[in-house]
This record gives C-alpha cells, sequence and structure tokens, in this order.
C-alpha cells in the first residue's frame, strides 16, 4: 500500500465530532481510494466502529497499522475493534504495542513538566502506595527523602484547599518533580478468575426494569463476584495508568494510557452473555475510570457516546464519608438526536435550560461499592456531590463502559 501521509480534511473532522459518521464514511471511503494514508484508513476505522460495521472497520484498521506501523492512533483503533469483536488477546497485544509505540516517541524531559496540582498529588500518593504495599525501599519509585515527600503532600493539600473552581497548574521539574509528573508506568497484571459477575437469577427483573417504567435505568447491586472486585480494585490501585486529567479535579484512565486488563474484558464479555436483550446485539464500544481526587467535583451534567452505558463503583463503602450520597444523578430525558457529542458533553447551560424546558426529573443513586448503574447513554446524568474520606485507597473510583448496537 502506498505511504500517503494525507491529513484527515477538517470538513471531515466536523461531521465526525458532529455525530455524522454515516456522511464522514462515505467520504473517507472515497479518499481511500485515491490517497490511502493511515490517518484516513484510521478514521474510517474510528467511524465505522461508532456505526457498528465491526468487518469493515477491522479491516480499515489492520490497512492503517500496515500503511504506517508507527501510527499510534492506528494500533489503539485496531486494538479497540478487536475488543468490540471479543477477540481478547488479540486485542490485549495491540494495546501493549500501542503503549510501546506512544513510550517510544515520547520526548526526553529536560525542562520543567507543567501539571495541575490534584494529579501532581495524586501521583505521589501512589508511587508512595507502591512503594509500601510492595514492600519497596523508600525511594525506589520516587527518589526524595521522607521529609521532602510530607512537604510536598502538605503544599499540595494546601494548593487544593484554597484553590476555587480553578486548579492551579505547577512546574515540575528535576528528578523528583518529573517522576510525579510522569511516574514510570507500571501495569498491575495477573489472570482473571473464573466468573467476574456474581451469579444471580434477577437478570429477568434488569431488563424489566429497564425498558419499564424506570425509562432506560436499571440498578445493578453486588455486579462483580469478590474475587473480580479485588483483582479491579488492585489493578487501578497499582497501574500508573492516570494519565488525564480535568479542570473540576477528578482523573481519568483510558484504553490508550493503558486501562485494559483480561480482567475488564471478560466483564464486558459476560455482560453480553448475561443480559441478551439489551447487549446481545451490541459490542463494547469504549471505556475508561474516573479518580475524584481531594474533595473536588467529579463529572458536570452530560450524556455519553452510546447506546447503553454501564457504570460502576468499586471504592470501599467505609470510605465514603456521606452513606446514601456520592453516586450518580440521574435525568428522565435523553440529548436531542440533532445534538452534537460538544453540545451534550459541554454545553452545561443549555442543557440545564433543555431539562427546565422539558420537565425533566431528577434521581439520584447513592453511592454504593460494586454496585452499578445500566442506562441509556443519551440520557442525561452526573456525578453527584462527594466526600470520600483522605488517603489514596479512599478516592472515590468509578468504571464506565460503553455499548454501541452492532449491525455487521
Amino acid at each position: 500500500m502506498t505511504r500517503s501521509q494525507a491529513p484527515v480534511p477538517e470538513e471531515i473532522k466536523r461531521d465526525i465530532s458532529h455525530g455524522r459518521y454515516s456522511e464522514a464514511a462515505d467520504a473517507l471511503r472515497g479518499l481511500v481510494l485515491r490517497t490511502p494514508s493511515s490517518a484516513i484508513l484510521a478514521a474510517l476505522a474510528d467511524v465505522n466502529l461508532q456505526l457498528g460495521h465491526l468487518g469493515e472497520a477491522k479491516e480499515n484498521a489492520l490497512e492503517a497499522v500496515a500503511a504506517d506501523a508507527q501510527n499510534h492512533a492506528a494500533r489503539v483503533l485496531l486494538a479497540r475493534v478487536r475488543a468490540a469483536l471479543e477477540e481478547p488477546d488479540a486485542a490485549l497485544a495491540d494495546f501493549r504495542a500501542a503503549l510501546e509505540l506512544a513510550r517510544s516517541q515520547k520526548p526526553p524531559a529536560s525542562e520543567p513538566i507543567t501539571v495541575p496540582a490534584h494529579q501532581a498529588l495524586h501521583n505521589l500518593e501512589q508511587l508512595i502506595y507502591l512503594e509500601r504495599v510492595d514492600n519497596l525501599a523508600p525511594g525506589s519509585l520516587l527518589p526524595a527523602p521522607a521529609n521532602l515527600r510530607d512537604v510536598a503532600q502538605r503544599k499540595l493539600n494546601q494548593v487544593l484547599d484554597s484553590a476555587g473552581s480553578e486548579i492551579p497548574t505547577l512546574p515540575l521539574g528535576g528528578q523528583y518533580g518529573r517522576v510525579i509528573a510522569d511516574p514510570p508506568l507500571a501495569l498491575h497484571d495477573e489472570p482473571p478468575p473464573p466468573l467476574c459477575l456474581t451469579p444471580r437469577n434477577d437478570w429477568r427483573d434488569v431488563v424489566q426494569a429497564f425498558t419499564g417504567e424506570a425509562k432506560g435505568i436499571a440498578c445493578v447491586d453486588h455486579l462483580l463476584t469478590p474475587e473480580a472486585l479485588a483483582q479491579l480494585q488492585r489493578f487501578c490501585l497499582r497501574s500508573t495508568v492516570w494519565r488525564r486529567p480535568y479542570p473540576p479535579g477528578y482523573i481519568g484512565a483510558s484504553p490508550e494510557s493503558g486501562f485494559f486488563s483480561p480482567l475488564l474484558l471478560q466483564i464486558a464479555a459476560e455482560l453480553r452473555q448475561a443480559l441478551p436483550e439489551l447487549l446481545g446485539n451490541h459490542h463494547l464500544s469504549y471505556w475508561w475510570s474516573f479518580v475524584c481526587q481531594h474533595q473536588r467535583p467529579g463529572t458536570d451534567i452530560h450524556a455519553d457516546q452510546s447506546d447503553i452505558s454501564l457504570n460502576f463503583w468499586i471504592t470501599p463503602d467505609s470510605a465514603n464519608l456521606q452513606p446514601g450520597c456520592g453516586g450518580l444523578d440521574v435525568w428522565d430525558v435523553a440529548a436531542p438526536a440533532d445534538w452534537t457529542f460538544y453540545d451534550y458533553n459541554f454545553g452545561v447551560k443549555d442543557i440545564r435550560a433543555f431539562l427546565r424546558q422539558e420537565g425533566a426529573h431528577q434521581t439520584s443513586f447513592a453511592y454504593a461499592e460494586n454496585r452499578a448503574l445500566l442506562f441509556k447513554g443519551s440520557i442525561f446524568h452526573q456525578t453527584a456531590a462527594t466526600r470520600f474520606a483522605d488517603g489514596f485507597e479512599n478516592r472515590r473510583r468509578n468504571v464506565t463502559m460503553l455499548f454501541r448496537r452492532t449491525y455487521s
């Protein structure tokens, strides 16, 4: 295949950002015939994944990787398509290859790295935690004496205590600062248990709740087996994959940053088997995890780019200082079909005005360890007000999985 370097035209990017996937796919197919660059093939793979055309998406992604083996985005898309097709071993291998690409393409840090204060505190706490639980000598991961660590934690907490809606960013330099800004990659790896979902006889009740008067929402307690829950908690605490800070004060982990494991893919596969009426003709499109930091707010009101979303919580109940709170607020109104991804994710004022106009009703689901909410992705929702105990292990952590309809 010709190694064209042609980029994706801006007008097609706009179609994709506005959710006009069919129009974007038609335009990209025409470009593939003329200038089959890795970037264009990867974009077509992404669009086809959104449209549920998994066979074509896999062909596009394979061709994109063949056209440019160093294209990180193409390798990630191939991994996501293979996850959607329930090819877990191949998907995990491609995710690992994408991580290696990202690491090899990262320029060496010579200047200070600027990071938000809440991410710096999270990274500092996690490195200290890893040294402790793995019985490593102090300084093995974080090359600084204990007194300097204590001072850094205290100052970061003070910064966050005094911060308003905007969290300040900090330039971190020197060996110690750069490790906090960009921790060494660690992925906690262990084989998943034979069964991830708790055996239950009430999956029909879940379907009835989802399709009945609840209007596309169902609550499931004790989602995971104790073994699967404990393993997922270990993975989140021990893996340094929390690489995307969000302005309100939470931090995200995505498949691109290393938030992937056999356990996560098995959970998704078992869900599709347990709920064939809801998920049998859907595929896992995307997933992530958020950790709320230092009493900062979580996600604001938004909708998901999915047909059905799963959101579940994994931090122990003992960390929740306000039992009955800290979960998810959900409205009984969905985003209009003509709204773009930006409209239903960032247009907060317009969203609230729209909900008032529609007379939407809000339901608050309380936080509970191992509780899951299954809901139509287009329904508006937000993280409820939270207050969790101090300490790295006590941060509120949730996992979200997005499912989209499969057509071919």
